[in-house]
C-alpha cells in the first residue's frame, strides 16, 4: 500500500518536475491514434447525452476491443469515457446496481490513467505543443478521482474509513487539477501564440499539423519520406473531420457541410510533377490490399514502417474516404434532425459569430481542448461544491488543506459550458442549470439591487456562439446568470434532440420563470409523443417526479398524484417519497372539495368523490412509511436509501416523522386517519422544491385559502402549537408572495420566530430553545424572515439592506448548525448560497 502511495504520489509531482522532452517522429501515428481514441471517446459521450447509451456503450466496447488487439498502450480513454457515463447514470437515480457498477469502473480506470501517463512519458509521446508527456492522463486520473470520490460518499456501506477513503480522493483531486490549471495560465501566452500559428497555417496550407506536435508540412517540392507524410496528412485530416462533426453536432448525413483541409486534392499534388508521380504510384500499389485497424491498407515490410507500426496505424493514403465512412457508425436515428430554415449544422452556419468560433475550435488540438476543458470543469465543480457544504464539514477540509471559492468556481462552469462543444462544457451546462434552476435553487434570485437585476438589463450578450470568453465578460455572466442559461440550453437541445434530459431543464427554466403551464404542457407533450422515447430510466424518473410536482404546484391534484404513483414501477429510489407524495395530494384534493373549493353538479356526485379520495389519501399515506428502508416491512428485502445502504434518506425521516405524529394523533382522538392530518402534506412537499417562489399568483391565493382548512369548521381536533407554527410559516409567505410584505414579516416574527428565540439583541449571539417537532422548520424560518427583509429595503437603501439581511442569515446559520436533522444539507446550503449571494451584490454597491 505505502508503495501505492509512493507512486501515485510521484505520478501527482509529475506536471511540475517532467522536463521538456524533444517530439520524436517515430512517434506520429502512436500521437494520432491517441488523438483519434479520444475522439471516439468523446463521441461516445455525447451519445449519452442524446439518450443513446446502448449506442454510445457498444462504440466503445468495440474500438476498446480493436484498440486491444493491435495496440500496447493502455487504451485509458475508452475507460474514462465508460466510467464518465456510468457516473452520470448513477448520479440522475442513486440506484444501487448503477452506482456500484460505476464505483468499479471508475476504480478500474484511475490505474490504466496513471499506466497510460508513464506511458506516454516512457515513449516521449507528445500529444500537445505545450504540455509534457502524460499530462492528458494526469487529467482524465483526476476527473475519475473527483467523480469516483463522489460516487463514494454515496455507496453502500459507506463507513466512516469509506468516507475518510472519499476526502482523501477529492484532495488527490484538488491537488492535480489545482496545479495543472496554474499551469495553464502559465502558458495562456504559447497556447494563443499556437492557436494563431495553427490558423495561418491552414490558410496558407489547406491543412495543419495542429493535432501532431513536431510534424513539420512538407513543402511543396519536398519528396523525402512522401509516402509516410501522406499518410500523416490523411490521418490529421481525418481526425480534424472527426472533431468538426463533433463541434458541429455528428452531422453524418451531410457530406455537404464537412470541411476539407484539402481545397483541391489533385491541384496539390499537380503543383509538383515528383510528388504527383509518386504519389499516385503509391495509391496504385496500396489499392486492393488487406485493411487492419481503422481501414488501413497493410504496406510491404520494407515500406517506411515496419508491421509493428502498422498496427498502430489508423489511415492509409490511399483509403481516406474508406476509412472516415468507416467510423460513421449506423446509428438507428440522426443525432441532429434537418430542420425548416437551418442547416444541419448549429455552429458553422448562418453568421459570422458562429463561422468564427467553429474556426476557433478547429485549430485547437484535441488533446488541448479535452485538458483544458476537463481542468476547468472539475476544477468548477470542486470550487462549488467545497462552497456549498455545511460549515461543520468545512471547517474540516480546510485544516486538511483545501476549501472552495463559489465566485471562482461558477466562472470556471460558465466558461466550459461556453467554449467547449464537448462532455465537459455539456456537464459544465448541467450543473450550472442544477445550481441556478433546480430544485434546491442555490441562488434566490430575490437578492438583486436595482439597476443591476434582470429587468434592468437591456444590453445581453450573446454567447450561443463564442469559442473564447474574456474574464470581464464572465463577471457579467455571473451577475445575471438565468439570463444566459437559456441561450446554452436551447443550443443543447438543438444538438442532442432526442433526450429528456434538456426537457427537464427547459422545463425547470421555465418554472423559475413563472411559466409553470408551459413547462408541464412541454414535458407532457414530450412524454405523450408516440414518436419520442426516453430510453434512460433515470432521466424519465426525473422528467415525471419534476412534472408532478408541477402539477401540485398549480393544484392540479389527480394528475401529480398519477406522476408520483407511476415512479413506483420506474425508480427505486423512494417508493416511502413516492407514496407518501401521491397520498398528500389525494388528501389536498379531498379536503378542496370539502371545502367546497371544487364543486360538483350533486350531493351524491360530492359524496362520491370524497369517499374516493378519502380512500386513495388512506391508502398511499398508510403503505408510505412500510417502504422506508430499514424500518417498514415491504423494505426487508430492497436495497433502499442513498447507494442501497439501507438508511433512511432525509426525505424518508420526514416521511416516518408525519406518519408518527399522524398515527399518535389517532390514538389520542380515536378519528379517521386523515382527519388526523394537521396543515396540508403537500404544502410542505411544495416548499421543499421551491414552489413557493415558482407558483402564478392565482395559485398562491388558492394555497393562502386553503391554510385556512385546519383552523375553519373542518377541524376535527384543536391545533397544536407545533402545527400552527407550521401553518404561520406558510402563510406568512403566501402573504410576501401576494404583496402584503408587512403582513407577512409580522406573522412570521410574532407566531414562528418568537415562539424559539429567545434572546435576540444586537452585538450577542442569537439564543433558541432547541425544537425537534420540525426540525427544518426553525432555521428556515429565519432564513424567510432574511428575504423579506431585503426586499423591504433594498429599493430604499441596498446597504442597510445588504446589512439587516446578512444578520438574520448569520442567525440562520446559528439555528440550523446544531447537528444533523432531516433536511440538514438542503437548509444549510441555502442559508450559505444566500449568504455568498449577498456578500457579492455587496460588492456592487
Amino acid at each position: 500500500m505505502l508503495r501505492s502511495l509512493r507512486n501515485k504520489a510521484l505520478f501527482l509531482s509529475i506536471s511540475s518536475l517532467a522536463p521538456e522532452q524533444p517530439f520524436d517522429p517515430k512517434n506520429h501515428r502512436r500521437v494520432l491514434l491517441q488523438v483519434y481514441d479520444f475522439e471516439i471517446g468523446l463521441q461516445a459521450m455525447d451519445l449519452l447525452l442524446d439518450d443513446r447509451n446502448k449506442e454510445g456503450t457498444e462504440l466503445l466496447k468495440t474500438k476498446q476491443k480493436e484498440h486491444a488487439e493491435h495496440c500496447e498502450d493502455p487504451g485509458a480513454i475508452f475507460k474514462l469515457a465508460l466510467g464518465v457515463m456510468e457516473f452520470i447514470e448513477a448520479t440522475l437515480g442513486f440506484e444501487l446496481e448503477t452506482i456500484s457498477r460505476a464505483h468499479k469502473t471508475l476504480s478500474e480506470s484511475e490505474e490504466t490513467s496513471l499506466s497510460h501517463s508513464k506511458y506516454n512519458q516512457k515513449n516521449s509521446i507528445n500529444t500537445s505543443h505545450i504540455y509534457p508527456p502524460g499530462t492528458e492522463f494526469q487529467v482524465t486520473y483526476a476527473e475519475l478521482t473527483l467523480l469516483n470520490a463522489l460516487i463514494m460518499l454515496v455507496q453502500e456501506n459507506n463507513t466512516m474509513v469509506e468516507q475518510v477513503k472519499a476526502l482523501m480522493k477529492l484532495r488527490r483531486a484538488y491537488q492535480i487539477l489545482d496545479s495543472t490549471n496554474r499551469k495553464i495560465k502559465e502558458l495562456e501566452p504559447l497556447f494563443n501564440i499556437n492557436l494563431a500559428k495553427f490558423q495561418s497555417q491552414a490558410m496558407e496550407r489547406s491543412v495543419s499539423s495542429v493535432d501532431l506536435p513536431g510534424f513539420e508540412l512538407p513543402s511543396d517540392g519536398s519528396s523525402a519520406s512522401l509516402s509516410e507524410d501522406m499518410i500523416l496528412m490523411k490521418n490529421l485530416e481525418q481526425v480534424y473531420q472527426m472533431r468538426k462533426r463533433r463541434i458541429d453536432g455528428f452531422n453524418f448525413s451531410s457530406s455537404g457541410s464537412q470541411v476539407d483541409l484539402f481545397r483541391d486534392d489533385a491541384s496539390f499534388y499537380k503543383s509538383n510533377n515528383a510528388l504527383s508521380s509518386l504519389a499516385n504510384a503509391y495509391f496504385a500499389n496500396d489499392l486492393g490490399k488487406p485493411k487492419s485497424r481503422f481501414g488501413m491498407a497493410q504496406r510491404e515490410e520494407n515500406s517506411v514502417n515496419s508491421p509493428e507500426d502498422d498496427n498502430e496505424s489508423f489511415e492509409s493514403a490511399a483509403s481516406t474516404s474508406a476509412a472516415v465512412s468507416k467510423l460513421k457508425v449506423n446509428y438507428s436515428r440522426p443525432l441532429t434532425p434537418v430542420r425548416d430554415g437551418y442547416s444541419e449544422s448549429i455552429v458553422s452556419c448562418e453568421t459570422d459569430q458562429s463561422k468564427s468560433a467553429t474556426d476557433s475550435h478547429m485549430h485547437v488540438s484535441t488533446i488541448d481542448e479535452f485538458i483544458h476543458s476537463g481542468v476547468q470543469l472539475c476544477f468548477g465543480i470542486l470550487q462549488v461544491v467545497l462552497s456549498l457544504i455545511p460549515p461543520t464539514i468545512g471547517r474540516v477540509l480546510s485544516i486538511v488543506g483545501f476549501k472552495g471559492n463559489r465566485h471562482v468556481g461558477l466562472k470556471m462552469l460558465w466558461r466550459t459550458s461556453i467554449t467547449s462543444r464537448n462532455i465537459h462544457g455539456d456537464l459544465a451546462l448541467l450543473c450550472l442549470l442544477v445550481f441556478y434552476d433546480g430544485p434546491i435553487q442555490f441562488i434566490d434570485n430575490g437578492f438583486q439591487i436595482p439597476g443591476h437585476d434582470d429587468e434592468s438589463v437591456t444590453d445581453i450578450l450573446d454567447i450561443s456562439n463564442l469559442s473564447t470568453i474574456s474574464d470581464s465578460q464572465l463577471e457579467i455572466i455571473v451577475k445575471n446568470p438565468t439570463l444566459y442559461t437559456p441561450q446554452l440550453l436551447k443550443k443543447a437541445r438543438i444538438f442532442f434532440p432526442h433526450n429528456g434530459l434538456w426537457i427537464l431543464q427547459e422545463g425547470r427554466i421555465l418554472a423559475a420563470q413563472n411559466k409553470i403551464t408551459e413547462a408541464i404542457k412541454l414535458m407532457q407533450d414530450f412524454t405523450s409523443n408516440p414518436n419520442t422515447e426516453i430510453r434512460m430510466e433515470q432521466v424519465k424518473a426525473l422528467l415525471i417526479f419534476d412534472r408532478a410536482m408541477f402539477y401540485a404546484f398549480v393544484h392540479d391534484y389527480d394528475n401529480a398524484a398519477r406522476d408520483f404513483s407511476s415512479l413506483l414501477d420506474i425508480s427505486s429510489w423512494s417508493p416511502a417519497v413516492y407514496l407518501f407524495m401521491a397520498g398528500a395530494c389525494y388528501l389536498e384534493k379531498w379536503r378542496m372539495i370539502k371545502s367546497d373549493v371544487i364543486q360538483y353538479a350533486s350531493e351524491k356526485e360530492k359524496q362520491e368523490n370524497l369517499a374516493y379520495y378519502a380512500e386513495k389519501a388512506d391508502y398511499n399515506l398508510k403503505l408510505a412509511p412500510t417502504y422506508v428502508p430499514g424500518y417498514g416491512a415491504n423494505a426487508a428485502s430492497k436495497k433502499g436509501g442513498i447507494g442501497g445502504s439501507n438508511k433512511p434518506m432525509p426525505f424518508d425521516n420526514l416521511v416516518l416523522r408525519k406518519t408518527k405524529q399522524i398515527e399518535a394523533r389517532q390514538k389520542s382522538t380515536k378519528l379517521p386517519y386523515i382527519d388526523c392530518v394537521g396543515t396540508s402534506l403537500i404544502h410542505e412537499l411544495v416548499y421543499f422544491w421551491n414552489g413557493y417562489n415558482r407558483m402564478p399568483k392565482k395559485d398562491v391565493e388558492l394555497l393562502h385559502r386553503m391554510l385556512k382548512y385546519f383552523i375553519g369548521p373542518h377541524a376535527k381536533f384543536e391545533e397544536t402549537a407545533d402545527e400552527a407554527m407550521i401553518r404561520n410559516f406558510f402563510v406568512s409567505i403566501c402573504l410576501r408572495k401576494l404583496g402584503r410584505l408587512k403582513d407577512s414579516i409580522n406573522v412570521l416574527e410574532r407566531e414562528v420566530i418568537s415562539k424559539y428565540v429567545i434572546l435576540d439583541v444586537p452585538g450577542s449571539p442569537v439564543k433558541f430553545t432547541k425544537m425537534t417537532y420540525s426540525p427544518y422548520l426553525y432555521p428556515t424560518a429565519i432564513y424567510e424572515r432574511a428575504i423579506s427583509e431585503w426586499i423591504k429595503l433594498y429599493k430604499t437603501d441596498t446597504a442597510l439592506a445588504v446589512k439587516e439581511s446578512l444578520s438574520w442569515l448569520k442567525k440562520a446559520m446559528t439555528v440550523s448548525d446544531v447537528g444533523d436533522y432531516e433536511l440538514s444539507n438542503r437548509t444549510s446550503m441555502r442559508i450559505k448560497s444566500a449568504t455568498e449571494r449577498i456578500t457579492q451584490v455587496s460588492e456592487l454597491l
